[in-house]
């Protein structure tokens, strides 16, 4: 049979790192097997659902190339399916409706709790349910799950697996309001597409059990499952929606790109040896269920900006562009076309971490500078320092090559003709073209700021020191 695995996120939170690593997992085993992957939106929790988090898992899964074969399906586009199976195990007697009222279910629960007993549903209606009658009383419908024997499944990852079916109870498979349930659709949307493998956190393995003696009261196939497991903040706290966990999104916006994402999040949990780097072709060669570890993995930014730096610094030139005027255009950010970009990135990339950090180190290369914000100007500001400047501006007016070595050997001349150091004439520079003290090699700088912007902001600076001494 043909492999086909599936990722089915509920878009009520963003994409967060566990999600987008199951995600990774079964896109992997698909295309090792040359198998198809499948993306379904399980969307049928009305309350929680919002349409930004499913824009937001769709982004965040083409932004890392998880591009999926089949899809993306939505279960609220399903619901006919979902109703009339429910009427058919309704008819064959392997699914009942329950009248019991929510002050019953509550009191039930609650004395459980008391006489320490494991809380669950007391079947109540399974038997008498037909009898009752009480067709404009709200109901739910529970599945007729089996009260003796075993459920018994091999998981890929943690061996063989058995649980009473004593231990289950007859879970909710239509809610009063006639929505189906998440443990009833995933199950029906895994046996009508086709689904051979299930690959998902270990938070699921409780349903695994109930979904399939549902399966198999439908004499449906079942899959084989694998459950990974949990990962872990640098708390120590379970990553997950409800508690707010970081989202790929965010990564996004702080300028990590697909690769080191991608490469972090495999080794959440998977090793091959001790290789650390992995390639798109690599990944989808090596992956294998046996070294998916069974103990939890632990956030490490450091570690992501370790892989992000080294990706920055590795990957050819035109993907690095690419990643750059990308990132630029979704945050709005507007470069001066004057400037050589493609060699600002390949002179200073290798000092940072992501495209966040080095866009905003050299902010001023495109942003107006507010000399009032610049830390104790007022000390520069001295006739003596305007004289150096006027010249300075005159010099550079008249320079036809604008090269960094004509650059630098004019910012020389200047420092004999008024004997300072260079590190002075350096500074005073760089305050009126960075807003900054310290940026990297002064003549560089210059240089990439382009001759038309340098002497409008070095004038602006004479100007403003002028009219600090009028004052």
């Amino acid at each position: 049979m043909k492999v086909k695995t599936r990722f089915s996120p509920s878009p009520t939170g963003c994409l967060h790192i566990g999600g987008a690593r199951t995600a990774l997992y079964s896109w992997l085993f698909a295309r090792k097997y040359n198998g198809s992957f499948v993306l379904r939106i399980e969307d049928t929790d009305v309350k929680r659902v919002n349409d930004n988090y499913v824009q937001d898992i769709l982004y965040g899964l083409s932004y890392l190339k998880l591009n999926w074969d089949e899809g993306p399906f939505y279960q609220s586009n399903r619901l006919n399916i979902y109703k009339n199976i429910i009427l058919f195990m309704l008819k064959k007697g392997i699914a009942y409706k329950c009248y019991c009222s929510q002050e019953r279910l509550d009191k039930l629960r609650k004395n459980q709790i008391l006489n320490k007993q494991k809380p669950r549903y007391d079947r109540q209606c399974r038997e008498y349910c037909a009898l009752l009658k009480k067709s404009n009383i709200p109901f739910v419908v529970r599945f007729k799950n089996p009260i003796n024997g075993f459920v018994q499944f091999t998981d890929m990852i943690r061996g063989l697996i058995c649980i009473s079916n004593y231990e289950l109870d007859d879970f909710i498979i239509q809610r009063s309001n006639g929505m189906p349930t998440y443990n009833f659709c995933v199950v029906i949307d895994d046996w009508k597409m086709n689904i051979t493998h299930v690959i998902r956190g270990e938070d699921h393995i409780n349903n695994t059990p109930r979904q399939i003696n549902l399966l198999n009261s439908l004499c449906a196939p079942i899959p084989l499952y694998a459950h990974v497991s949990m990962i872990l903040d640098d708390s120590g706290v379970k990553l997950s929606k409800r508690n707010k966990s970081k989202s790929i999104t965010s990564y996004i916006r702080e300028g990590f790109i697909p690769e080191a994402i991608l490469n972090y999040i495999l080794r959440l949990g998977w090793s091959y040896k001790d290789q650390e780097i992995f390639s798109i072709n690599e990944m989808q060669n090596l992956f294998n269920m046996e070294n998916i570890s069974k103990s939890p993995s632990m956030i490490n930014d450091k570690r992501l900006l370790w892989l992000n730096h080294y990706y920055l610094n590795n990957l050819s030139t035109e993907t690095i562009n690419s990643y750059f005027f990308t990132y630029c255009k979704s945050n709005k950010i507007f470069l001066d076309e004057s400037i050589d970009i493609q060699n600002l990135l390949k002179e200073f990339l290798c000092h940072h971490n992501t495209l966040e950090e080095f866009i905003s180190s050299y902010l001023y290369l495109y942003k107006d500078i507010n000399l009032s914000n610049v830390d104790n100007i007022q000390t520069y500001c001295n006739s003596i320092n305007i004289k150096i400047l006027k010249f300075l501006y005159k010099k550079f007016f008249l320079l036809t090559c604008w090269y960094k070595s004509d650059i630098l050997l004019l910012l020389k001349q200047l420092t004999k003709k008024f004997n300072v150091c260079f590190k002075n004439i350096a500074t005073l520079i760089r305050i009126g073209i960075a807003g900054r003290k310290n940026t990297p090699n002064i003549s560089t700088i210059i240089f990439y700021i382009g001759k038309n912007k340098f002497l409008l902001r070095i004038n602006n600076l004479i100007k403003y020191m002028q009219s600090y001494i009028l004052i």
